[in-house]
């Protein structure tokens, strides 16, 4: 022998620790629990991120001028800003170049509220599609009207003028 004796070493009599096992259910659970806390999280943050978009002052103070005593939710859209609130349970987009120009301000509404001559129209030009969203947009160049049409898998998005004239909206989101 060497002169050891392995038998009194601190590393042969420590008592060795172990982790208990899990059961298959405990795993499941923890795994779930996981899952669970991560969506927390990830809805907690992309909510964080839609309320916190900086909105420049021009903005803000248009929107103010324009909506005074509102305060919206803030999106930003290729064209600018979005500013998402609710009056007399309508819920409104007013929608704001990044210089702070007034754009349009869109809300949805029943085919009861656009004009008949709209609704001939998109009958006229799609029959046989259904219309899915009535909207009007209110704009400095007057009042539009847009539409969610759909067909079998064929969806689209059509404009009108008061006239029943079809239109182009150029501050669609994206």
């Amino acid at each position: 022998m060497n002169g050891f004796d392995v038998t009194r070493s601190p590393v042969a009599t420590a008592p060795r620790q172990v982790a208990p096992s899990l059961t298959r259910f405990e795993q499941v659970c923890l795994g779930i629990a996981g899952l669970l806390v991560s969506g927390f999280l990830l809805v907690s943050c992309a909510q964080e991120s839609e309320t916190s978009v900086s909105v420049p002052r021009a903005v803000q103070s248009a929107f103010a001028e324009k909506y005074p005593g509102v305060s919206p939710t803030w999106h930003d859209q290729p064209y600018g800003y979005e500013g998402v609130f609710t009056q007399n349970g309508v819920e409104y987009e007013a929608e704001y170049s990044f210089t702070g120009q007034w754009l349009e301000t869109e809300y949805e509404v029943s085919a009861s509220q656009f004009p008949q001559v709209v609704r001939d129209r998109v009958q006229q030009d799609y029959p046989g599609y259904a219309i899915t969203k009535y909207e009007i947009e209110l704009t400095p160049q007057g009042t539009f009207y847009e539409l969610e049409i759909q067909k079998g898998g064929d969806e689209s998005e059509i404009y009108y003028d008061s006239q029943g004239n079809p239109s182009v909206n150029s501050n669609e989101d994206a």
